[in-house]
């Protein structure tokens, strides 16, 4: 069993997703394996191959959601939108008494794009730009809203590295509060990948699934027939809180973060490989003294390209032995709301969550023929109840070669 004196509180969880806004609606089409996967309107995709996304609907309807947003790039406004959820769940107040110890990390892949793109545009249409552009745009806007919003004057850092941008935050933020940095953190990621200069960029990689039919079958982890990825935009913020600060203001955690390890893959900057996967997956076990036993389920990464699903296959494989590798369950819930890039491993840390607190593996869409090479429990088609085991990891697998897995326990 893992050392609970190491272990770090959830308190809190918030949602902005392609499939629901609001961490309950998330969690019932999670495990309806309801798709938020369609067309794109946003702009025009006629000339790319792969013309789905999964777009947020609804945003301006949260009760977490203020006027004042809109005035934000898309990132910042559902980055603000979730952790307000969060915060509300955790009962913590803006210009909290402590907000010294009280601290902000936050993980996404293409930060403020969408702003500056438009910035781009304006300034080659020859308008002037707001004075504010710089705040709005640079990499690390989003934190500086929710610094601002929540009054936390402790550590704060933005995490960039691609699709592990979350799973960091979440991570060091874990490590920072065992090594008494902080009291509370409010972690998690965003990311709003939808636009039209970084979709043809996206595009121009060819990664992206080229499925013809319904939308809703475009991400098809761990298939035969996969083709590639389908990009996602959302936000998912967890507050993190040592145990004892928890209890002391008598809120009741949901689940713990018990440990975490990262590391990189070198050889190349885009092609996975299976050993830096399997070591990091088992430097999480241990950095929570838990053995491979005691696992229940694995959020995989589950991408739906070729070069990932086979891959983080094998790496679970190795990692679990193929005895335990089998009785697991394992899962892409990418096939429902897409790859949310920087955000991916905050969305995986609040599915696990819930999905240990109700004992559920929420399903892999889209999987009716799989992969001779991925042969694991992916969960088809509906969701099961967990194996025996109390913990779980959250893997992610990002371009430059980053990985991270974080465990977690009920």
């Amino acid at each position: 069993m893992a050392d609970v004196s190491n272990a770090v509180a959830i308190t809190g969880m918030g949602v902005i997703s392609p499939i629901g806004n609001g961490v309950e609606q998330f969690w019932q089409a999670s495990v309806a394996g309801r798709s938020g996967i369609r067309k794109i309107e946003r702009f025009d995709v006629s000339k790319f191959a792969c013309k789905v996304g999964a777009q947020i609907d609804g945003l301006e309807n949260s009760p977490y959601y203020k006027n004042s947003w809109k005035a934000l790039d898309l990132s910042g406004a559902m980055a603000l939108t979730a952790a307000s959820e969060a915060m509300a769940q955790a009962k913590v107040d803006q210009g909290h008494e402590n907000s010294r110890r009280f601290g902000i990390f936050i993980g996404t892949g293409t930060g403020s794009i969408t702003t500056h793109e438009a910035s781009v545009c304006k300034v080659v249409a020859g308008e002037r730009l707001h004075p504010l552009s710089i705040l709005r745009a640079m990499p690390n806007a989003s934190l500086l809203e929710l610094v601002s919003h929540c009054g936390f004057g402790g550590p704060s850092a933005t995490f960039s590295a691609a699709c592990t941008s979350s799973s960091h935050a979440i991570g060091e933020a874990f490590k920072a509060m065992q090594a008494d940095r902080a009291d509370l953190i409010l972690a998690g990621g965003t990311d709003a990948p939808l636009s039209g200069p970084l979709y043809a960029a996206w595009s121009a990689m060819r990664v992206m699934s080229n499925w013809s039919g319904d939308p809703a079958g475009a991400c098809r982890p761990f298939s035969k027939d996969r083709s590639g990825l389908v990009l996602g935009e959302g936000a998912a913020f967890v507050v993190l809180e040592k145990i004892e600060h928890a209890r002391n203001r008598g809120v009741e955690p949901l689940g713990y973060v018990v440990g975490y390890s990262s590391n990189t893959t070198f050889e190349h900057s885009t092609r996975p490989s299976v050993e830096p996967e399997q070591i990091v997956m088992q430097a999480a076990m241990n950095d929570a003294g838990i053995t491979p036993e005691e696992v229940a389920y694995i959020y995989a990464h589950g991408t739906g390209t070729k070069a990932n699903d086979g891959t983080e296959t094998q790496a679970i494989k190795a990692a679990f032995g193929d005895t335990l590798a089998y009785k697991l369950a394992v899962s892409s819930p990418k096939s429902c709301y897409g790859h949310t890039l920087g955000a991916c491993g905050a969305f995986g840390c609040v599915t696990t969550v819930l999905g240990l607190r109700h004992r559920i593996a929420v399903p892999t869409m889209n999987l009716a023929e799989p992969d001779p090479e991925c042969d694991l429990n992916y969960v088809p088609g509906e969701a099961q109840s967990l194996p025996e085991g109390d913990y779980a990891l959250v893997n992610a697998f990002g371009f430059g070669g980053s990985n991270a897995t974080l465990v977690i326990s009920a």
